[in-house]
C-alpha cells in the first residue's frame, strides 16, 4: 500500500495523502501537526434510499425501509463485545450515522488510539448478523422511529416529502416505517453488508499529529483481504413530477406547522456538479433568508414570520429540493406571503455587493469549520462518498458568478414544483 496522489490546499494550509489498499479500500490521511486528538472516520455510500440493487451474481433484492439504518445499530452490537463499551473503556468520543444516502462510523480520542483504531475496523469489517440478534434489537429501533415520528418538524418535514414526490424512497426517512422496521430481518440486512460493506466501496479518513508511512503501516494488517465486487443500486426514477399540491394532517402541536417544498426536475448525476448547485442554493438561501438578510427582516417586522423560520437545500443523485418551514396562525396567509416574498425577490435582481458579502461569510464559514481534526476528516470523507473533489468548495465558491446565483434563484422556485404541507392542532 503507497500513496498514489497528494492534495494540497495553500488557503487552508492542509495536506491529504490519499492512498488504495490492495482491497480496494480508498484511504485518506491528513497531519495536522501539533493537536492531541486523533480521529478516524470509515464510511460507504449506502444509506436510507437503497432499498433495490442487484448483487454481483445478478440477483436482485428490495428489503424495507430502515434497513440501512438497522444493520448500522447491529455493527454496534459487535460480535462478542458491544462496540460502546469498547470504545467507552478507551475513552473515546465515538459514533455512526445513516442519511439517505450514507452510512458513516467515526471515533476520536487523545489516547489509545491505535486500540480504537483496531476496535474501528473490526467491528464494521467483521459483523455478526443473526436472527436473535436482530430481533433483540427490534424494540429500540421502533423507540427511535416513534421519537423521531412524534417530532413536528420530522413529521412534516416527510409529509411535504411525499406531496413533491410521487414514488421515491426519500417520502420516506432513512430510520424506515414501524411496519418496515417489524419486518426486518437478518437475511436482508446480511444482503445489504454482503452487496455494500465491501473494501472497494468503503473510505477511511484518518486526521491527526502521526507519520503517513507509520500509519500506512498500521492500518495494512487490520484490513479485509478479499476484493469483493459493489452491489447495483436500482434507483428510484429521477422525476420530480408533484405528488400532491397540498397535504394537511391534525399533529399534537399548539399551532400550526407550515413547510413550503420546491422540488427540483434538473438534477446533477456528478458529484462536483452536486456540490456547485449546492453552494450555489445555499448562497441564494441565505441572501432571501440569513439572519442579516432585508428579506428575512420585512417578513419579521410584517409579523408573517418569526424565530421558528428557516430555509435550507437538500440533494443527492436523484433528488433535489428546496424547504422553507416556520410555525403561524394563519397558514394559506403564510404560504401565500412568503411565495409572494421569493417571487419579488427574484425579480428584484441581487446587488453585486450584496453578492460577494455573502460569499465572504460562507468562506469564513467554511474555513472555521475545518479546525479540528474530527472535522477535517468528517470533511474529506464527505467529499469522497459524494465523489467531489476534497476541499474543492472554496475553489467553486470563487468561480461563482452573479450571473449565475441570479439564474439559479429563478430556476429553485419553480411555482409549478410547488407543494406545500401542513400540521394542525388536534380538535
Amino acid at each position: 500500500m503507497k500513496i498514489t496522489r497528494t492534495i494540497k490546499h495553500p488557503q487552508l494550509q492542509e495536506t491529504v495523502y490519499l492512498a488504495e489498499a490492495g482491497n480496494g479500500l480508498q484511504i485518506a490521511l491528513i497531519p495536522t501537526p501539533g493537536f492531541h486528538t486523533t480521529s478516524a472516520h470509515f464510511g460507504l455510500r449506502f444509506g436510507g434510499n437503497d432499498l433495490r440493487f442487484k448483487m454481483p451474481d445478478g440477483e436482485e433484492h428490495q428489503v424495507p425501509t430502515g434497513s440501512a439504518h438497522y444493520l448500522e445499530h447491529k455493527l454496534f452490537e459487535g460480535r462478542e463485545e458491544k462496540v460502546f463499551d469498547r470504545f467507552n473503556r478507551l475513552g473515546a468520543n465515538f459514533n455512526g450515522g445513516t442519511s439517505f444516502c450514507t452510512t458513516t462510523y467515526y471515533f476520536s480520542t487523545a489516547n489509545h488510539f491505535d486500540e480504537c483504531l483496531e476496535v474501528l475496523l473490526d467491528f464494521v469489517q467483521d459483523p455478526l448478523i443473526t436472527e436473535e440478534r436482530v430481533d433483540k434489537e427490534r424494540g429500540i429501533i421502533e423507540q427511535e422511529v416513534r421519537m423521531y415520528q412524534d417530532s413536528p418538524g420530522y413529521h412534516g418535514t416527510f409529509l411535504l416529502h411525499e406531496a413533491m414526490y410521487q414514488s421515491h424512497s426519500v417520502r420516506v426517512g432513512p430510520g424506515g416505517t414501524l411496519e418496515d422496521v417489524a419486518r426486518i430481518n437478518a437475511t436482508d440486512l446480511q444482503r445489504c453488508y454482503d452487496g455494500f460493506y465491501v473494501p472497494q466501496a468503503m473510505r477511511l479518513v484518518v486526521a491527526g499529529d502521526f507519520d503517513v508511512d507509520e500509519m500506512l503501516q498500521k492500518l495494512q494488517p487490520l484490513l479485509r483481504t478479499d476484493e469483493t465486487a459493489i452491489a447495483q443500486r436500482i434507483s428510484d426514477d429521477a422525476t420530480s413530477v408533484r405528488a400532491h399540491a397540498y397535504l394537511e394532517e391534525e399533529f399534537a402541536v399548539t399551532r400550526p406547522h407550515v413547510f413550503i417544498g420546491y422540488a427540483q426536475s434538473e438534477l446533477a448525476t456528478d458529484g462536483q456538479q452536486r456540490l456547485q448547485r449546492r453552494i450555489v442554493a445555499s448562497l441564494v438561501l441565505d441572501l432571501m433568508f440569513g439572519q442579516a438578510s432585508q428579506l428575512r427582516k420585512q417578513l419579521y417586522d410584517a409579523q408573517i414570520i418569526d424565530d421558528s423560520f428557516g430555509a435550507y437545500w437538500s440533494s443527492d443523485q436523484t433528488w433535489g429540493h428546496v424547504i422553507m418551514s416556520g410555525v403561524c396562525d394563519e397558514p394559506k396567509k403564510f404560504v401565500e406571503d412568503v411565495t409572494q416574498a421569493c417571487a419579488e425577490f427574484i425579480a428584484n435582481n441581487i446587488k453585486q455587493e450584496d453578492f460577494e458579502r455573502l460569499r465572504k461569510a460562507a468562506w469564513g464559514g467554511i474555513v472555521s469549520g475545518l479546525q479540528t481534526p474530527s472535522a477535517v476528516a468528517s470533511s474529506v470523507l464527505s467529499s469522497m462518498l459524494s465523489e467531489n473533489e476534497i476541499f474543492s468548495a472554496l475553489d467553486e465558491l470563487q468561480a461563482i458568478s452573479l450571473e449565475q446565483l441570479q439564474s439559479a434563484t429563478e430556476q429553485l422556485f419553480d411555482p409549478s414544483k410547488r407543494a406545500v404541507a401542513v400540521l394542525t392542532p388536534k380538535r
